[in-house]
Order: structure tokens, then C-alpha cells, then sequence
């Protein structure tokens, strides 16, 4: 398996490591390149007296570096791959050196004892200790709903108190009282929320954005609906009571998501965007599957400058099973099973004309009135730019909203060269954010593809 030196970069945990890694895809810096059926090696000296022995393990792809760097993949993972991708012919196919055998073996052997230690905790519990554990559980699922019960009622109160003085005078008391409502929520183990709280008020100040009113004043009614939903959460369905206890902040062990069967296609990855929320970087990456046209999405979290800890690029796709999560409308899923990633050669992801893609929408928000974004792909839109927003014209010539902070309208003309185009994006009910485009020519993804 190989990626296009796009997919490659795309990999990397931040720009300065794409390049670095880029100055490092030259033969001239390697030796000892070597490949097997599922694995490249190389050595690459480094400062020191011995050379740094980088390793990428090709069904995923999974890197590992002898180096000191605490990015992943570090750019010697990067450089090796970028050689590879571009000049295979420079990588013998010869016997695997011992320290790639080690590390491949360890990874082996890591999966398969947290199967078997998976498999003897259930078989090392008696009967009283499964009830011991079922009521110390139910304790602390007591605790945990009377906590978020409470941090509701004050949630309620203060959003109706914000609803009766209006927003005139929103921007003169600073953002300390929606980051004092969000330090609440936190308390209250619900972070989701709190994040979504936090966001919310920034929109306040951010003067870019000309209907910030319209936008908060939907996203206070949404999270108050949410406030409402849970009040009652005895007469929903168990999907949706499964909807609204995620998005409050409770968890599903996805250790149990994994035991399930899941859904096996050859799964397609359409789009990507990555959001940087202070010290947490956030990754959603689409995909969908060729036989089923079931959209999928996954979900990363990173620290800092560390990587996502399964680097997934946008225009390769895999065999696999993924398990999604329960729900009304199921769309959040795992990755259960990976192998045979390559390049994708021919997209099948289901381009639809606007109006049924609405469809889709409306059958999922009648679903599940909680969801905040749905990804589809819309066929035959032509980009206008006005100067200030950007509009997606759709063959009956009727406007469809993007963004106003959409970053990559120039690059979407240029790309496009004013022909209809297919667009993969996020549809949140009223404005549509494009996240890759497909023209005649090629597929791109805009945040990997279309650097600003």
C-alpha cells in the first residue's frame, strides 16, 4: 500500500513536521531501505553517531521511530514514506532486518493480549462479583444524574434569563459569563456541553460574522431543547435517549462498541477537517462505504503537537468492519477492522441533486432533532463569489449559503474553472461548509489539498 504525496503530508501532526519530512524524502539521506510485504524500513543519520531507524507498517499505515521526537508520526516517518511513495524502486525487497520483525511482532502480540485480557476478565468474574460491580455502577450513575440534573436547572435558568434581556448588551459583558457557565458544566461531567457553550459565546465576538444574532440565538434554542429532552428522557426512544445522554457527555465503553458486529464494506475517506480548541485538536473524518452508501464518521482527539493515533487521509480507502454508535440516526462509528488501504481509484460515494439531499436531512433531523451537522454530497453546484460570502449555485440557479469565514473560495474557482462540481461537505440546516470538491479532473481534499 502506498498514498500520493498529498495523502502523505496530510498524515503529519502540523506543518513545520509536512516539511521537515518533505527535506527528508531524498535517497541521499537514507540507508539500509528495504520493504516487505507489509512494511518499509530505512536508516536516516541524524545529529548523533547512530542513524534513526524509521519503520511504517503498511496495513494501516502505523509508524515508529528510533528518534527522540514526541510528534507522530515525526518526520522521519514522513521522509521514509514520501521516499517510498515516490521512489519504490530504491527500497529492496529483501529479508526484514530484526528490529522491524521486533516491532512488528510487538504489535502483534500487544493486540492479541488485549483480546485475551479483554476475554479473562469476563471469565475471572464470579456471579458476586458481577453484582458487586452492577450496584457499585448503579451508584455511581445515580451520583452522575443527579449531578447533570442539577447543572441542567442552572443551565435553564440562566439561558432564560439571557433570553429575557436580549443580546443587546452581550458584547459589553465579555466572554467571563460564558466561561463561568461552562466552568458549571464542566463540574456538572458535562463537556461536551460545556466546549459547545463556549463556543456558542464566541460567536458574539467575532465580527466577521454579520448574523452572529441569528446564529447564537439557533444555537441557545438547540441547547435548550437538548436541557428539555433530558427533563424527559423517560418517554424517548432508547435510541434517542442514547442521542441525548452523548451529547450531554456520557460515554459508551468502546471496548463493548468493538465486541459488537459491525458493518464490512470497503470504506472510502471523502472528507476531513481538523478544529484546534485550545490545547486539543479535534478530527472528523467521513467516510462512506461503496457498497453500502452508508455514511460514517471518526472521531480523533491529540494534545498538543501530538498525532492522531491512527493517521487516516482523505482519498484512500480500506477493507474494514466498522461499529457504529447507537443511536436514532447512527452516523459516529469505529474502526474495527482495517487492511488493504490504498489509493482510491474510482469514488462511488452517493452525489445527490440538493433537493435530495434535504430529503435525506429531513429523514434524519425527524430522527434525531439533535444533530448539529449531517455530511452528504451535492452534484451540479457552480462557487460565486460576492466579496463577502461565498454562494453555491445550484442548477436551478437558486443560492445555497456558505460559510461566512469560508477560507477556500479562490481555491474552489480555480479548481473547478467555473464548470459544475461535486461537493462533500457538512449540511448544518441552514449553511453548507464544502470540506473536498470532485471535478472532472480530480478529487480534493480542502484541507489537505488546498493549503492557504
Amino acid at each position: 500500500m502506498t498514498l500520493s504525496t498529498d495523502q502523505i503530508l496530510a498524515l503529519a501532526p502540523d506543518a513545520s513536521s509536512a516539511k521537515a519530512g518533505s527535506a527528508l524524502a531524498t535517497a541521499s539521506k537514507w540507508s539500509n531501505l528495504g520493504n516487505s510485504d507489509i512494511a518499509v524500513w530505512g536508516e536516516c543519520q541524524g545529529s548523533g553517531s547512530t542513524p534513526y531507524r524509521a519503520q511504517i507498517d503498511l496495513r494501516e499505515p502505523a509508524f515508529k521511530c528510533s528518534c527522540p521526537s514526541r510528534k507522530f508520526p515525526c518526520k522521519h516517518g514522513l521522509g521514509l514514506f514520501l521516499l517510498y511513495s515516490g521512489k519504490a524502486e530504491l527500497f529492496a525487497a529483501t529479508a526484514a532486518p530484526q528490529w522491524n520483525l521486533d516491532w512488528l511482532q510487538s504489535r502483534e502480540a500487544r493486540a492479541t493480549k488485549k483480546q485475551e485480557t479483554a476475554e479473562e476478565k469476563l471469565q475471572n468474574l464470579t456471579p458476586e462479583k458481577l453484582a458487586q460491580q452492577a450496584e457499585q455502577a448503579q451508584k455511581r450513575e445515580e451520583k452522575r444524574e443527579a449531578k447533570v440534573a442539577r447543572g441542567l436547572q442552572e443551565l435553564q435558568t440562566w439561558l432564560e434569563d439571557l433570553a429575557r434581556e436580549g443580546f443587546s448588551s452581550l458584547r459589553n459583558a465579555g466572554t467571563a459569563q460564558w466561561d463561568a457557565i461552562a466552568a458549571r458544566m464542566v463540574d456538572a461531567q458535562m463537556a461536551p456541553l460545556a466546549g459547545r457553550l463556549s463556543r456558542a459565546g464566541r460567536l458574539a465576538f467575532q465580527t466577521s460574522i454579520s448574523d452572529w444574532e441569528e446564529q447564537l440565538a439557533r444555537e441557545i434554542a438547540a441547547i435548550y431543547l437538548l436541557i428539555r429532552a433530558y427533563q424527559k428522557i423517560e418517554s424517548l426512544t432508547p435510541d434517542l435517549q442514547e442521542d441525548v445522554r452523548s451529547m450531554l457527555g456520557w460515554n459508551q465503553s468502546q471496548d463493548s462498541l468493538l465486541a459488537q458486529a459491525g458493518q464490512v464494506d470497503c470504506w472510502q475517506v471523502v472528507a476531513q477537517k481538523t478544529r484546534d480548541d485550545e490545547r486539543v485538536r479535534t478530527r472528523i473524518t467521513y467516510l462512506c462505504g461503496k457498497s453500502s452508501g452508508l455514511w460514517a464518521m471518526f472521531l480523533q482527539y491529540a494534545v498538543g503537537t501530538q498525532g492522531f493515533d491512527r493517521p487516516i487521509a482523505v482519498g484512500s480507502e480500506f477493507e474494514g468492519e466498522l461499529v457504529f454508535y447507537p443511536g436514532a440516526a447512527p452516523l459516529r462509528a469505529l474502526i474495527k477492522d482495517q487492511r488493504n488501504v490504498s489509493v482510491i481509484k474510482e469514488y462511488q460515494f452517493p452525489a445527490t441533486q440538493f433537493d435530495a439531499g434535504m430529503q435525506s436531512y429531513a429523514r434524519a433531523i425527524a430522527a434525531n432533532p439533535f444533530i448539529e451537522r449531517l455530511p452528504l454530497s451535492l452534484s451540479g453546484l457552480r462557487l460565486q463569489l460576492d466579496g463577502e460570502r461565498g454562494l453555491a449555485i445550484l442548477p436551478d440557479q437558486q443560492a445555497l449559503h456558505l460559510p461566512e469565514n469560508f477560507a477556500y473560495g479562490w481555491q474552489l474557482q480555480a479548481v473547478s474553472g467555473g464548470q459544475p462540481m461535486t461537493l462533500v461537505g457538512e449540511w448544518d440546516g441552514y449553511c453548507f461548509t464544502p470540506l473536498s470538491v470532485q471535478t472532472d479532473r480530480q478529487f480534493l481534499s480542502l484541507e489537505s489539498d488546498c493549503l492557504l
